[in-house]
């Protein structure tokens, strides 16, 4: 009886010897000990294109100038023209031909070329906030003329020209509305015929505002007056963030009659 006691015993011992190195397996354990230098060290995230050719981000800000050409100069033949706002990278290469300095950029991974470099704008250039400023003031076309208000928006935040640069933003907005009424009239009133939908939301929907939505400046129908109405947002924000700058005040005036 002694003997199958003993013999009972071990394999009740050997069987929760069994469930613990099971449970251990399962936690994630494991029964070598770890030495120093085991654990082997997680990946490195690969590094982007940009990175690797060591590219600098450039903003285009003159169409005028915004042609991307196979070789340097006014003769170099065309690859395509940049919109307004494009991002590029320059690469570093630099060329002077009539007296013009043209960077090498990279539009895309596979799409490079020569360009002016009065062009474009960088945001840790010194002096490239005027110059933006500048262009903005020259823009004589409305839409032409926010999107550049929206790029310094986006690459100058602390500059102290962008008090000014909000402002333009607000003003300009505000002499869009008419026009984009107009361009809707037409359209909306066509549409309503049908009897599908109401005039008011033919107009809060007019194709018209979609670019100007993608921009981030934002108009509303204003079924009372039957016009529409810049919402505000460039005056608000700088009311809120520059109360004491000089063109706070025709901000608040604008804002107290919308």
């Amino acid at each position: 009886m002694r003997q199958g006691g003993l013999s009972h015993g071990r394999a009740w011992r050997c069987w929760l010897s069994c469930l613990f190195i099971a449970g251990w397996l399962f936690a994630g354990g494991s029964l070598v000990p770890a030495q120093e230098g085991d654990t082997e060290p997680l990946p490195e995230e690969p590094r982007s294109w940009t990175e690797r050719a060591g590219a600098r981000a450039a903003f285009v800000a003159d169409a005028g100038l915004a042609a991307l050409r196979v070789t340097p100069g006014p003769g170099g033949d065309l690859k395509q023209r940049l919109r307004v706002g494009r991002r590029v990278y320059v690469l570093g290469g630099r060329r002077v031909v009539e007296d013009r300095v043209y960077v090498f950029v990279a539009v895309t991974r596979r799409t490079r070329g020569w360009i002016d470099r009065r062009a474009l704008v960088r945001a840790a250039q010194p002096g490239d906030d005027a110059r933006l400023l500048a262009l903005i003031r020259a823009e004589t076309g409305g839409y032409e003329r926010l999107r550049l208000c929206r790029l310094f928006e986006t690459l100058f935040r602390r500059s102290p020209q962008l008090p000014t640069v909000l402002l333009l933003l607000g003003e300009t907005a505000e002499a869009e509305a008419p026009l984009i009424q107009r361009r809707a009239e037409r359209r909306v009133s066509q549409r309503a015929a049908s009897g599908n939908a109401d005039v008011k939301a033919y107009f809060d929907d007019e194709p018209a505002l979609d670019r100007y939505n993608r921009l981030g400046v934002k108009f509303r129908y204003d079924a009372a007056r039957k016009a529409y109405r810049y919402d505000g947002a460039a005056y608000r924000r700088l009311v809120q963030q520059y109360p004491r700058a000089p063109e706070a005040e025709p901000a608040r005036r604008r804002l107290a009659g919308s």
